[in-house]
């Protein structure tokens, strides 16, 4: 009986043993996970927990610099096309410039010119996504671009673009997000399409293609092409009124093309209606490619004394943040458990349903004021990926939900409104440590989030001017933006 008791306690005891351990393992790891300072923890467990609420400044920043934002839109990322007219933060008109090329040269026709007849000449350009009223109609005008510097080999950034004449306007379209989506059926066969913008084109432009040759003319090589007809410029009208919307399309994709409808005639007497597509994605060259994207900010946003803060995405402005007090602590026996900046959105009753908020990121400056990562928390969200030898930057990868750029929300009066947690646990533990002093952080909305030292996101945060927020900022009366500590100490 006393050996079954006895070996029933060890094991017992083992059990409670091999349990404790696991728990106290678990509390290591959370401990680092958290970025609590370990070294600080005194030999007592008798530790008061106590929460510590800092005072921020914020203040606005880019209002001078939002048109020259560097952001490139590349080749396999989409364009916008629009105008959007946000009654809080002020007016955005997205233009599109692209070229289409023939897939091979020389290029032919099947027959000579004297056997083809015209029926039609359209631009098609694969649709993604919209931002703003939906509902809204857009008109573009779209011209020919005659700019010979307009060469695939230079990435425009969004406040550049070719040159192109108004006196070259080659054709019109309006539609809305609704029609865009819809089936359209192609008149020469029984094939639908869907997710397209289609613009008719001047039937001059299609006769004059269609009379070019393989031997001397346009269609003998991409230089001569080039020359014949060096790309489109898709240019909203902003004179519509309401919100209005921006779109946006792929063009990287085999739907983006230039379509030349046209029937040959055969040896019978009769004509066979055919299509020559012109894509913009091709084999044979690069085309080029820019988005010109302009903003025009109200003045008066400057005004607020820091009662709000601002973010809207690239080209736009973002909110400096600087945490009073943190300096202060140095020295403090805290260990912190976490230490969150909290920024929430403001109803400002503005159609927000329509002007959603983006995609944040934290950034910290250092003392060139040049864009970082957080100190020490940047270990738990930012990683390099790889590097790009074309663009001459190291991709990283962002978690954001570390960093706080994924908002959650609340519902106030009806209302969802955005919720910033940005974590700041490590880097507030070293300033108490005294291994690093505070700084300013900057909350943007970039398109690629963009650092010192030629770091770069390895995929865009936000789809190109899409997205704002209006957020309580550091000397609101009643919702403050704060720094939240949660520590203990002995």
């Amino acid at each position: 009986m006393r050996n079954r008791f006895f070996n029933r306690t060890c094991r017992w005891y083992l059990s409670a043993a091999i349990i404790a351990l696991f728990i106290f393992t678990e509390s290591c790891n959370k401990l680092e996970k958290t970025g609590i300072g370990s070294e600080l923890i005194p030999g007592s467990d008798k530790l008061i927990t106590d929460t510590l609420y800092l005072n921020v400044e914020t203040s606005l920043s880019g209002l001078d610099s939002v048109n020259l934002d560097t952001s490139v839109i590349r080749r396999n990322e989409a364009v916008s096309i629009g105008y959007l007219n946000d009654p809080l933060l002020g007016t955005t008109t997205a233009a599109a410039f692209f070229q289409v090329l023939p897939a091979s040269y020389p290029f032919s026709f099947p027959v000579s010119k004297d056997s083809l007849f015209l029926d039609s000449l359209v631009l098609a350009v694969n649709y993604a996504a919209a931002y703003g009223d939906t509902n809204a109609i857009t008109k573009v005008n779209v011209y020919r671009i005659t700019d010979p510097s307009f060469l695939q080999t230079k990435p425009y950034k969004i406040f550049e673009s070719p040159s192109f004449s108004t006196a070259n306007l080659l054709g019109s379209g309006s539609f809305t997000n609704t029609t865009l989506k819809a089936g359209y059926k192609l008149a020469y066969k029984n094939d639908s399409v869907f997710n397209q913008l289609r613009i008719p084109l001047s039937a001059q432009l299609g006769r004059d293609i269609l009379d070019q040759d393989n031997v001397n003319g346009a269609l003998k090589s991409d230089s001569a092409f080039r020359v014949f007809l060096n790309g489109f410029a898709i240019v909203p009208d902003s004179t519509l009124g309401g919100n209005g919307v921006l779109h946006y399309f792929t063009l990287n994709t085999p739907s983006t093309s230039l379509q030349l409808y046209y029937r040959v005639k055969k040896r019978d007497g009769s004509n066979d209606t055919t299509v020559a597509v012109l894509p913009f994605a091709t084999l044979s060259a690069n085309t080029a490619i820019a988005n010109k994207i302009h903003r025009q900010v109200p003045n008066g946003l400057s005004g607020n004394n820091g009662s709000y803060a601002y973010v809207m995405t690239a080209p736009g402005i973002s909110s400096f943040v600087n945490i009073k007090g943190l300096d202060a602590l140095k020295g403090q026996p805290y260990i912190v458990h976490r230490a969150e900046l909290i920024a929430e959105q403001a109803d400002d009753n503005s159609v927000s349903s329509l002007f959603t908020p983006p995609t944040t990121h934290l950034f910290a400056l250092n003392s060139l004021g040049q864009q970082t990562p957080v100190p020490y928390d940047s270990v738990f969200y930012f990683n390099r990926v790889s590097f790009d030898f074309v663009r001459n930057v190291t991709l990283n990868s962002i978690l954001q939900e570390y960093c706080g750029g994924l908002p959650s929300y609340r519902v106030v009066n009806n209302q969802k409104l955005a919720v910033y947690r940005y974590h700041l646990t490590r880097f507030v533990q070293n300033v108490i440590n005294g291994n690093t002093a505070s700084r300013t952080f900057k909350i943007a909305a970039p398109y690629y989030a963009e650092f010192a030292g030629g770091n770069i996101s390895l995929t865009p945060l936000n789809a190109i001017g899409a997205g704002r927020v209006k957020l309580y900022g550091g000397n609101h009366p009643t919702k403050p933006m704060r720094l939240i500590i949660y520590y203990s100490k002995p």
